[in-house]
């Protein structure tokens, strides 16, 4: 299940200037600020494939962020926030 998320404009740690980074706010991975690096699109056996790497920020509890399913989380967020663009720019 994904976790409740917000964003927030500056981070001591962030790397991009002109990317917001991502704040998880419940659940194993609480408090976890990160910010996405390169985002690619490809095609894998005619389905559609993103990748992605991110920044870690902040790990205050220094939890193990390699897994798969952190991994799975930020794949879910950021598809989230990339529909949710794309809605906003249809409406402009």
């Amino acid at each position: 299940m994904m976790p409740n998320y917000h964003t927030i404009e500056k981070h001591d740690k962030m790397f991009h200037d002109e990317q917001s980074c991502i704040v998880i706010d419940d659940g194993e991975y609480e408090n976890i600020i990160i910010q996405y690096d390169v985002i690619k699109f490809s095609e894998d056996n005619d389905l559609g494939k993103l990748d992605f790497n991110f920044i870690i920020c902040e790990n205050p509890n220094d939890l193990d962020l390699t897994t798969k399913e952190f991994k799975t989380i930020l794949g879910d967020i950021l598809v989230k926030e990339l529909e949710e663009y794309l809605e906003r720019a249809k409406q402009d």
